[in-house]
C-alpha cells in the first residue's frame, strides 16, 4: 500500500465536488461532466466505534460499504480506494488502500486498524483518535474528474497486540543476547497464544521477545517456573511507579526476571502468552555436549573435540603414548576407554569402565567418538597429509564450480597458504575436488562463522569414510562467511586443524 499525495479541499468533497465540476465545465473547462453530474458516492459504516483490543485483533470490526459511481459515458475504467486521515485533515497525506474496479465494500480487523493508526499516524498504545474514512473513485479518463465520497468519522483506540511471532533469547540459547539472532518459536496450531520449541539449550538464562527490534515487549519469568510475566516497557518512575520512556529521567527497571536453564541439554518448551503459562521439559538426545581427549599421547592435554549431534571428532598429533576420552575437562568422570587391550586401533568398541587406554604410535591422527547410547564407537585413523588443497565458494572466483576450485600453495610443514581477492560470501576448502561433493573437507567450526584474522580452529571431515555416515555427520556443511571484499591471506594447517583468514 502507498500514500496518496493530492491536494483536495474538504469543501470540494462528495456532492459539492460534483456540482463544482459541472459549474467549471459550463465555464469552458476541458474536463466535462454530463448534465446532472456524476453519481455521488455515499459511504456508510456499520459502526463508528469498533471494538479494538487483543481479543478482536484478528476479527472484522469495521465494515465500509458504498454505491458505485459511473464513468460518465467515457467508457473509462473506474477504480476505488479507501482513504484514511486524521479527522478534519485535508487528505493531502491520507493513507490509501487501493481496491481496484467494481469494489463497493471493505472490512477491517482490529489489528489492521491498529497498525494503520500506529505505523502511519504515529499514535501510541492507549491513544483514542478520530479518523476520517473516504472513498475515492479514480476515473481513467482525461475528460472527466474523479469522484470523492462523504466522510465517515470513526473513533479508534490504539492497543498493544498479542504476538503472532515469538522469539527466544538469552545465554541459554544459540543466539546469546544478540537481538538479530533471536531464535523463532513455532505457533501451536489451533491454540490462541500457544508457541513451542524443541532443541538444545546451554546452561544459562532465557526469556522471550515479540520482536527482534527491541527488548520490549517481552515475556519473562513470572511468580514461578510455570508462569510468564508480560513486560511492556523498560522503566518506571521510582516515586510514582508510572511509566518512564525517557532514560534521562529518574527511573528504575521494570521486573526482568529470566528462566534459568541449569544444565546443557535438549529441551522442549511449550508456552501460552494468553494464559501466561509455560513448561520447560528436558528431553532425550545426546548425553554429552562436550568431550576431551586426555593422555600421555598428547603434547598438551586435554584436547577439546568438536561436536555435532552424538559425534565428536578432532585431529591430534601423537608423540607416542596412550589416551582415553572424558566428558569432564578435569578428567574426573564420564570416561570412554578401549574395550580390549587398546593395542588394536581398528577395533572400534569402547567401554566406560575398562580403564584400558588406547596406545598410539607417533604421528598425526583423526580421532572420532560416537557417543549415542547403545551404539558407542571410536574411530582412530592415522592421517596422511594431503599434498593439495583448494578454495571453493561464492567468496572466491571459482564460485561453486568444484572442477575450478582455486589451488593453495603447499609448504613443507603440511601447511597451505593462499593470497588473493575474495568477495563477500561463503568459503570452504576441498582436499580432493571430489565431484560428488562427498570427499575430504576442511570447514568452519560453526556455520556462517566470520574469520577473526587470528588463528582459530577448523574442522576436518572425510565424507567418503563409512564412519562419517554411521555417525550421522555426512551432510555436515559449515562454511566461512567472508563479510567484505578485499585481499586476504589464508594459512591452513591441516595437521593441527588451525586456520588464519586475514584481510590485508
Amino acid at each position: 500500500m502507498r500514500k496518496l499525495t493530492f491536494i483536495l479541499a474538504t469543501a470540494l468533497m462528495g456532492l459539492a465536488l460534483s456540482c463544482n465540476k459541472q459549474e467549471q465545465n459550463n465555464g469552458g473547462d476541458d474536463k466535462k461532466t454530463p448534465a446532472g453530474g456524476n453519481t455521488p458516492i455515499e459511504l456508510k459504516a456499520d459502526t463508528t466505534t469498533p471494538e479494538m483490543n487483543t481479543d478482536t485483533q484478528n476479527s472484522e470490526v469495521l465494515n465500509l460499504t458504498w454505491n458505485a459511481t459511473t464513468n460518465m459515458g467515457t467508457g473509462a475504467r473506474v477504480s476505488y480506494s479507501v482513504l484514511i486521515d486524521t479527522k478534519g485533515g485535508n487528505l493531502e497525506s491520507a493513507y490509501e488502500i487501493p481496491l481496484g474496479p467494481s469494489i463497493t465494500s471493505h472490512t477491517f480487523t482490529a489489528g489492521e486498524l491498529n497498525r494503520i493508526i500506529k505505523e502511519e499516524f504515529d499514535h501510541a498504545n492507549g491513544d483514542v483518535v478520530e479518523m476520517d474514512f473516504v472513498v475515492y473513485a479514480t476515473i481513467a479518463s482525461t475528460e472527466v474528474e474523479d469522484v470523492v465520497s462523504n466522510r465517515v468519522t470513526v473513533t479508534l483506540t490504539a492497543f498493544e497486540p498479542k504476538a503472532s511471532i515469538l522469539y527466544m533469547i538469552g545465554s541459554a540459547t544459540s543466539a546469546g543476547w544478540d537481538l538479530a539472532s533471536a531464535v523463532e518459536m513455532s505457533p501451536i496450531e489451533g491454540e490462541d497464544g500457544g508457541f513451542t520449541w524443541s532443541g538444545e539449550l546451554m546452561g544459562g538464562e532465557l526469556k522471550f521477545l515479540t520482536t527482534k527490534d527491541g527488548w520490549v515487549p517481552s515475556y519473562n519469568k513470572g511468580e514461578d517456573d510455570e508462569h510468564l510475566y508480560y513486560r511492556d516497557h523498560l522503566w518506571d518512575d521510582p516515586t510514582t511507579g508510572e511509566r518512564v520512556d525517557d532514560e534521562s529521567l529518574p527511573h528504575v527497571d521494570t521486573p526482568d526476571d529470566k528462566f534459568i536453564i541449569a544444565e546443557q541439554g535438549n529441551y522442549k518448551i511449550v508456552l501460552n502468552i494468553d494464559k501466561l503459562t509455560i513448561s520447560i521439559t528436558k528431553t532425550g538426545g545426546p548425553k554429552y555436549f562436550s568431550m576431551y581427549i586426555f593422555g600421555s599421547a598428547l603434547s598438551k592435554s586435554p584436547v577439546a573435540m568438536y561436536r555435532s549431534g552424538y559425534a565428536f571428532f578432532k585431529g591430534i598429533v601423537s608423540g607416542g603414548g596412550s589416551f582415553h576420552f572424558t566428558a569432564d575437562v578435569n578428567n574426573n568422570k564420564d570416561f570412554y576407554y578401549a574395550a580390549g587391550d587398546g593395542e588394536d586401533l581398528t577395533d572400534k568398541s569402547v567401554s566406560q569402565t575398562s580403564y584400558t587406554e588406547w596406545h598410539l604410535p607417533a604421528g598425526p591422527y583423526k580421532v572420532s567418538l560416537y557417543a549415542k547410547e547403545g551404539k558407542e564407537a571410536a574411530y582412530i585413523v592415522p592421517f596422511t597429509p594431503f599434498t593439495e588443497m583448494f578454495l571453493i565458494g561464492s567468496a572466491c572466483d571459482a564460485g561453486w564450480d568444484i572442477a575450478n576450485a582455486l589451488p593453495m600453495n603447499p609448504l613443507p610443514t603440511n601447511v597451505f597458504t593462499w593470497t588473493g581477492k575474495l568477495k563477500e560470501g561463503e568459503l570452504k576448502f576441498t582436499c580432493d575436488k571430489s565431484t560428488d561433493w562427498y570427499g575430504a573437507w576442511f570447514m568452519a567450526d560453526a556455520a556462517g562463522k566470520a574469520p577473526t584474522g587470528e588463528e582459530e580452529s577448523i574442522i576436518f571431515l572425510d565424507k567418503s569414510r563409512a564412519e562419517t555416515a554411521t555417525m550421522g555427520i555426512k551432510e555436515l556443511d559449515q562454511k566461512w562467511n567472508i563479510p567484505a571484499a578485499g585481499t586476504y591471506e589464508i594459512t591452513l594447517d591441516q595437521v593441527n586443524e588451525t586456520i588464519i583468514i586475514k584481510k590485508k
